[in-house]
């Protein structure tokens, strides 16, 4: 999807050349049909809307009590 390719970061683009481009029409085709494609495209999304320059991270330890939390829980 030409629209998705312009909303990519720049290390995105990098990474996604590095891994050999963009899907042919096949390909996509293939991973479309796969039960797991579209948790795939939001984990992509979600990846990719993380990537801010300049934006500062707390380190993992911080999210601990969040993820310790009865309500992230699943």
């Amino acid at each position: 999807d030409p629209a998705f390719e312009e909303e990519l970061s720049p290390a995105s683009i990098g990474t996604l050349r590095l891994q050999g481009g963009a899907m042919s029409a096949a390909e996509a085709r293939e991973f479309e049909a796969e039960p797991f494609a579209q948790d795939a495209l939001a984990l992509r999304s979600f990846d990719d809307g993380g990537k801010v320059a300049g934006l500062d991270i707390p380190v993992l330890e911080a999210w601990r009590p969040l993820l310790d939390s009865p309500e992230f829980r699943l």
